[in-house]
């Protein structure tokens, strides 16, 4: 990055923290503010999501009690340093895919690779078990887990090839983050790592030949408009944490922490839903620009989506001990059939 981009956002960053608590009528002496950052911009689908169902309703609920101050997103801190910036107590809430902090706490990767629903993950334990994680590892309170209705698909600029009847995409030099890395390997795909901001003029140039998304958020960025395949079926689920810094839980009244916490279950629950709306709009923005659907059934497609699952899986175990990764699998995934 350079000097002056930096300063600038140094700049941005400095003055919104250093704002007063009185920097809105509607807080009260007594009520606890939160900072908060979003890893993707403000207008993305997700940041809409985590903005209008959890800051929105906390403020609404907590009014007097606690009350979340929205700061930015990437032009405040960088999508990776976001995570360091909640463990010092830079912010106090970070919303961000796990994806962007994986080094720091790979088991957030098993969230992107489970099958399994949320309220199936909570009941076996699985959220416990990441729980514990984020609080020793990131010195985080996981308050809300948004957008798992939201999943991945891959999108191209030429034609994808089926070898052997599984999908082959040696070649290609993709667009990626560590949520399609395993995967795009897997396939034989070269991967290429760029701001989302890059992406639009990489697939003009030809820097790139497609990428991996969300099922969400594609219209925003108007990437419909530089790619003609879209690859069936989705996979993973999106692994969107709301964190809270530790210290900074462990500070707050009561009253706040319960408002967070119930908050977040709803949350939870609305999201998926706005998710299921939200693809529809994609989608029909994707065949408005005249992208086609290559779609894999029989046994191409159950190969694809367990080559995806069994590469993620693959990924989480080179990093955790065996007995844990045999744990977190059990409880959140099960094999395509």
């Amino acid at each position: 990055m350079n000097r002056n981009r930096w300063t600038s956002r140094v700049f941005v960053l400095g003055a919104a923290l250093a704002a007063p608590l009185a920097w809105t009528g509607a807080a009260h002496a007594d009520e606890v503010v939160l900072k908060a950052v979003t890893a993707l911009p403000r207008q993305h689908a997700l940041s809409q999501s985590f903005l209008n169902l959890y800051v929105a309703e906390v403020n609404k609920v907590g009014k007097g009690i606690v009350h979340i101050k929205y700061i930015g997103g990437p032009e405040v801190i960088p999508p990776r340093k976001g995570v360091q910036a909640l463990q010092r107590g830079v912010i106090d809430m970070l919303h961000s895919p796990t994806a962007y902090y994986a080094g720091a706490a790979p088991e957030g990767v098993a969230l992107l690779a489970a099958n399994k629903t949320p309220a199936q993950i909570r009941a076996d334990g699985g959220f416990d078990m990441i729980s514990k994680i984020w609080e020793k590892r990131l010195n985080a309170k996981i308050v809300g887990w948004g957008e798992w209705g939201a999943q991945f698909y891959l999108y191209t600029a030429k034609k994808p090839v089926l070898k052997n009847g599984k999908l082959d995409l040696s070649g290609f030099k993709m667009r990626s983050t560590g949520a399609y890395r395993p995967l795009l390997t897997a396939l034989g795909a070269s991967v290429v790592e760029m701001p989302v901001s890059n992406v639009y003029t990489a697939l003009q140039r030809g820097v790139v030949d497609g990428f991996g998304w969300p099922t969400v958020g594609l219209a925003n960025m108007g990437l419909q408009k530089a790619i003609k395949y879209r690859i069936d079926p989705p996979f993973y689920h999106l692994a969107n944490l709301v964190l809270v810094n530790h210290d900074k839980w462990q500070s707050l009244p009561r009253a706040a922490k319960d408002v967070l916490l119930k908050v977040g279950r709803e949350y939870s629950d609305a999201s998926i839903t706005r998710m299921h709306e939200a693809a529809k709009v994609d989608t029909a923005a994707a065949k408005a620009a005249g992208v086609k659907i290559f779609k894999l059934t029989g046994k191409a497609r159950t190969a694809y989506l367990n080559t995806a699952y069994d590469a993620m899986w693959g990924y989480i175990g080179k990093r955790l001990d065996k007995k844990e990764l045999q744990k977190l699998r059990s409880k959140m995934y099960q094999a395509e059939k």
